[in-house]
């Protein structure tokens, strides 16, 4: 058997062309850290995409709260005046909680939104607000931008006889207080003063017995309130001491004598070996201004003081002088 084999090359197309078979690519170092890079930047930025517009619902949710609140707060207000306490219907949400104040004279008040989800989300609205539009940061913030309202006429607490306690309610916006008392309404007569970061404070180096008119300002960055309604109180009587003189007479004598005081029914000299006064303690009862105490001991020091009973004063008010001291005689 013939095996006939065919040339087909006689039949090959001239135009037939050779496609080129590219190299397998290779994946560098350098390829695979600036794709890593670059997914790592469009993670980023979708991660900051998201935050921001979370921060935006939250912003959004204190202030549209607060808008709310706020509009009940005004439809609370009876001829211009607010509550001393915020309305019932003024709540914290599930996402913005709720706080506020109220001046004590019910003419201005602030309402602070906090988010509960970010509790650096702060804003606050109220009767200061323009356009019934919240502020970022809380009703405290507004202290360097507001003017605080007047605080309330102080309450007097203890009374001595150098000094004046006094009290007040919360003034809005405010920072610190100033408290003034004098003895006449125009303070313009024997004025002392006192400061104080509460609602409380002391005023002192007052005059025993007499009459005061006293006041209370709010002060803040921006200024300071008008002074408060005054209120009067009157320090305790002090009773005047009178001075005492020693002189040694002998080893058992020693002479004293005072300045008479005005009003004096009769005289209490105390006497002792004891700078304490706690023993050994000798009296004397009189209403002469001078004498002497006898029967003490040679080359002694012994400590005095005197006080004066009137119709005002007796033995449970009346006042000591100082202690003063001498020495017998060897």
């Amino acid at each position: 058997m013939i095996e006939v084999t065919r040339d087909t090359s006689a039949y090959t197309n001239p135009y037939r062309a050779t496609i080129p078979v590219p190299p397998p690519q290779k994946h560098t170092l350098r390829n695979i850290i600036i794709s890593l890079v670059a997914v790592i930047v469009i993670a980023a930025v979708a991660v900051l995409v998201i935050i921001n517009v979370k921060h935006t619902q939250l912003v959004d949710a204190v202030k549209n709260t607060l808008v709310t609140q706020n509009d009940v707060m005004k439809n609370s207000a009876k001829d211009g005046t607010y509550r001393a306490t915020l309305p019932a219907e003024i709540t914290s949400t599930q996402e913005v909680k709720i706080a506020g104040t109220v001046s004590f004279d019910g003419t201005t008040y602030c309402l602070t939104g906090t988010s509960l989800s970010d509790d650096k989300i702060v804003y606050n609205i109220g009767s200061h607000s323009v356009d019934n539009k919240p502020t970022e940061g809380d009703c405290l913030s507004l202290s360097s931008t507001i003017v605080p309202t007047t605080p309330s006429v102080p309450s007097i607490g203890s009374v001595g006889t150098d000094d004046i306690n006094l009290s007040w309610l919360v003034a809005t916006y405010a920072e610190s207080y100033k408290v003034r008392c004098a003895t006449d309404q125009a303070f313009t007569k024997d004025v002392a003063t006192a400061e104080s970061k509460t609602t409380n404070a002391a005023v002192s180096k007052l005059r025993s017995g007499t009459d005061y008119y006293c006041a209370v300002q709010a002060v803040n960055e921006r200024g300071a309130s008008q002074w408060s309604a005054t209120v009067t109180a009157k320090t305790v009587l002090s009773s005047t001491a009178p001075t005492i003189t020693l002189t040694p007479v002998s080893a058992s004598e020693i002479s004293y004598s005072w300045t008479p005081i005005s009003g004096a029914t009769s005289y209490e000299l105390e006497y002792s070996s004891d700078i304490s006064f706690v023993k050994d303690i000798k009296k004397v009862t009189t209403q002469s201004t001078s004498g002497s105490t006898v029967g003490l001991n040679a080359n002694t020091t012994y400590y005095y003081h005197v006080r004066a009973f009137t119709s005002q004063f007796d033995a449970s008010t009346a006042a000591f002088s100082g202690v003063i001291e001498d020495k017998t005689k060897s």
